[in-house]
């Protein structure tokens, strides 16, 4: 879900919006598919199991055109309305024959102001945002949704009984969420353009694919693949660099926005460290930077990202992670062993690498301001974490 700080690309951003080259109450003609949309099927022929396994992933799923089966939260009737502190003020979620929108309401006002759902921002694993077209710019609608709860709530960082339909959503926001959105400017005008490619795709990490395919096709044969790049052979610190792109923070590139390149040095396209040094286990946490400073990391020369994870498939279950563990620590090692038996083992990820309260999503409701969890990648110990999960075990 998109976090409420808004970038200084979005301010950028901002700042044009009054320069565009739109008639007061005009509308751009608006792109309502992406571009690429099927661009990952050009991998399938030689790699159908990967790219089956991937379509299913949260990267994959990470943006969506908006349609009933990418959007998560319910439009029925008693399910599609949510209600703000102020009584007259409200917004109804609704599947139309053309889409979905969202309107917001102000009774008292006789007011309200309807956008079409265009885009849907997040797998829907946490939640989701959704964001619409504006003479091609991008605006994050005021309500999203949360899985936990399953339900609609106001957008991270929106203030419950106010209405607000004019958050922009900038490029770097976007390079994570999508794997190519470039944003077209001038001294004059600003947009998005209308070739873009929604979710990560295989090229976010493998680079263009297209002399690839070309090649392979014309020579079903050769078994070396040629004109691609494989993250497995890179560097361990090129590794990292790859998923740092979107996994070390919230920060501003110091080039072009969707100019890095897989295999090449981040720190040529990154602020230095000092001024990303956001170590929280978050949304927009660095993650990455957990890790680095990980004992398990700082002692082993090899471990990368790719040692616990395949990021060609979905993973969830604890038991497979805490098995990537136990390649490397001995059961006897854990102190908890003697006490808990050998089931605790089942679970090292919920004692060393815990959930922690977002510090940058805050979901604001009538009643209450609330956080979701991320899973901390500082793996570690963590005596007061450890003592809840044998309590839990000991009320099973």
């Amino acid at each position: 879900m998109i976090a409420f700080n808004v970038p200084l690309l979005n301010v950028l951003i901002a700042l044009w919006l009054p320069f565009l080259e739109v008639g007061a109450g005009s509308e751009m003609e608006q792109p309502r598919q992406s571009f690429y949309s099927g661009s990952i099927q050009s991998c399938r022929p030689c790699h159908q199991k990967i790219v089956d396994t991937f379509a299913q992933s949260a990267h994959f799923k990470t943006s969506a055109d908006a349609n009933a089966e990418s959007i998560k939260g319910s439009f029925s009737e008693g399910h599609n309305i949510l209600r703000t502190r102020s009584e007259n003020t409200y917004f109804k979620m609704e599947s139309r024959e053309n889409g979905f929108y969202q309107t917001s309401v102000e009774s008292a006002k006789n007011r309200s102001r309807t956008e079409r759902i265009d885009l849907v921002i997040g797998s829907g694993r946490k939640g989701q945002s959704y964001l619409y077209w504006k003479n091609g710019l991008l605006f994050q609608l005021p309500v999203s949704y949360l899985a936990g709860i399953n339900e609609w709530v106001n957008s991270p960082g929106y203030i419950d009984g106010q209405i607000n339909f004019e958050r922009v959503i900038g490029p770097r926001c976007l390079e994570c969420h999508s794997t190519d959105f470039k944003l077209e400017a001038d001294s004059r005008t600003a947009k998005y353009s209308s070739k873009y490619e929604l979710g990560i795709s295989c090229q976010k990490c493998h680079g263009l694919g297209n002399k690839h395919v070309e090649y392979h096709s014309s020579h079903p044969a050769e078994a070396t693949g040629k004109y691609i790049l494989n993250p497995a052979r890179f560097s361990r610190e090129r590794k990292l660099d790859n998923c740092a792109l979107c996994h070390s923070g919230a920060w501003e590139p110091t080039n072009a926005p969707f100019s890095y390149r897989p295999g090449e040095r981040l720190d040529e396209y990154r602020p230095p460290e000092s001024d990303r040094n956001n170590l929280t286990a978050d949304v927009h946490g660095n993650q990455i930077g957990l890790l680095l400073r990980s004992k398990c990391f700082r002692s082993s020369g090899e471990m990368s990202c790719s040692t616990c994870h395949d990021v060609h498939q979905q993973e969830r279950d604890l038991i497979q992670f805490a098995a990537k563990c136990l390649q490397c620590h001995q059961v006897s090692h854990c102190k908890m062993a003697g006490r808990v038996g050998i089931r605790l083992m089942n679970y090292c990820i919920e004692c060393h690498m815990p959930n922690q309260k977002s510090r940058l999503i805050k979901i604001n409701t009538p009643t209450k301001q609330f956080s979701p969890d991320y899973r901390s990648h500082a793996i570690g110990i963590y005596p007061k974490v450890a003592e809840m999960v044998l309590q839990s075990w000991r009320e099973k």
